[in-house]
C-alpha cells in the first residue's frame, strides 16, 4: 500500500515541447553568480558542483556560490529540511567514500560507508531516522542512516537509484524487468511496482519518473501504476517547490496540476533541481547557474 495518499485524475496529456505554452506572466529563470555542473536544493539551502568536483555552498545575503574547502564530491544531495530542523547535506566521492557537511565548522565529515549514489529527504518514522539518508554502492546493496548508532544499516534489496521525498522511498533496479520498487516501512522491505523507469523523483506527496524512450510518469496510488503523462523528457524533478522537466532539446516545463500539463518557462538548462523551500534551480551546457524567479 503506497504512503501517498494525494491522487490527481490522470488526463491524456502530450507533452509537445516544442509548443510548449508559455504563461503570460513574469516569471522566469535568472542568472545566479557562479559556474557548476550540478545543485541540489532543500529547504533552505543549496549546494552545487564544479567541474574540478569542488562544492559549493548557496549564501543568500551577497546571492552568489561561496566555495566549501578541504572536500572534493563528485554528488551531492540536500533536503530533510522542516519547520524544526535544518536541511542535512550530504556527498559522495570520486572513489565512495560517504561526506556530511557540518554546519558548525562549516566542512564536510567523512563517514563510515562506500556509497555510488545517495538521497536525503525528511524523516517521518522515529527518532532515529529524523531524515532518510539512503545509499547504494556499486554492488547495488541498500543502506540507510541510523542517526542513533551514527552509521549506515544494509536493508534487505537491490537497487541502482534510490530516491526520497515527503518521507516515502523509492527505488530502481536495471538488472530486473520490473525495475520500480517502494520501500514499505511495516515489513522493512521494498516491493516490485509494475514499470520500467530509467530515472525516478519522488516530490512530497507524488512520484515521477522517464523511461529509456524519454516518456514522463507519475504515479497512481490507487491502481499502484505509473501512467504516462508525455514524451520527449530527459528529466523530471520533483519537490515541495513543484514538480519540472527538462526535455530533450533543453527546454524547461513547470507541471500545472490544475490543467494537469506542464506549462513552459523561458529558458534552456541541461538539468534542474527542485528544493523544498529554497527555490528551483538549474544549470545549463555553459555550466551557467540560474534561479526560478516567481512574479
Amino acid at each position: 500500500m503506497s504512503r501517498k495518499t494525494a491522487y490527481w485524475s490522470v488526463l491524456p496529456v502530450l507533452v509537445c515541447w516544442a509548443s510548449f505554452i508559455v504563461p503570460a506572466s513574469a516569471q522566469h529563470f535568472q542568472a545566479v553568480t557562479g559556474t557548476l555542473v550540478s545543485v541540489s536544493a532543500g529547504r533552505s539551502e543549496v549546494f552545487g558542483l564544479d567541474s574540478d568536483a569542488a562544492v559549493w555552498r548557496y549564501a543568500p545575503s551577497t546571492k552568489s556560490f561561496v566555495k566549501i574547502e578541504g572536500t572534493l564530491l563528485s554528488s551531492v544531495a540536500v533536503g530533510g529540511g522542516s519547520d524544526s530542523q535544518a536541511d542535512a547535506v550530504w556527498g559522495i566521492s570520486a572513489n565512495g567514500g560517504v561526506f556530511k557537511f557540518n554546519f558548525q565548522t562549516k566542512v564536510f565529515d567523512a563517514i563510515p560507508g562506500v556509497l555510488s549514489q545517495i538521497a536525503v529527504g525528511v524523516g517521518n518514522q522515529d527518532k532515529c531516522h529524523p531524515y532518510e539518508v539512503w545509499g547504494v554502492n556499486s554492488g547495488h546493496a541498500i543502506f540507510r542512516y541510523n542517526n542513533c548508532s551514527k552509521e549506515f544499516v544494509t536493508v534487505s534489496g537491490l537497487l541502482s537509484q534510490v530516491s526520497t521525498g515527503g518521507g516515502d522511498v523509492w527505488g530502481l533496479n536495471s538488472s530486473v524487468s520490473e525495475n520500480i520498487f517502494h520501500f514499505n516501512f511495516t515489513s522493512q522491505k521494498f516491493v516490485s511496482v509494475q514499470g520500467v523507469l530509467t530515472q525516478i523523483a519522488v516530490g512530497v506527496n507524488d512520484v515521477w519518473g522517464t523511461n529509456s524512450s524519454h516518456s514522463v510518469f507519475r504515479y497512481n496510488p490507487a491502481t499502484n501504476t505509473f501512467n504516462s503523462l508525455g514524451a520527449s523528457i530527459a528529466q523530471v524533478a520533483a519537490g515541495g517547490d513543484g514538480v519540472w522537466a527538462v526535455s530533450t532539446s533543453s527546454t524547461i516545463g513547470r507541471f500545472d496540476p490544475s490543467v494537469e500539463s506542464f506549462l513552459g518557462v523561458p529558458g534552456n538548462l541541461k538539468s534542474v533541481a527542485v528544493g523544498s523551500g529554497a527555490g528551483v534551480l538549474g544549470v545549463n551546457d555553459s555550466d551557467a547557474v540560474f534561479a526560478f524567479i516567481r512574479p
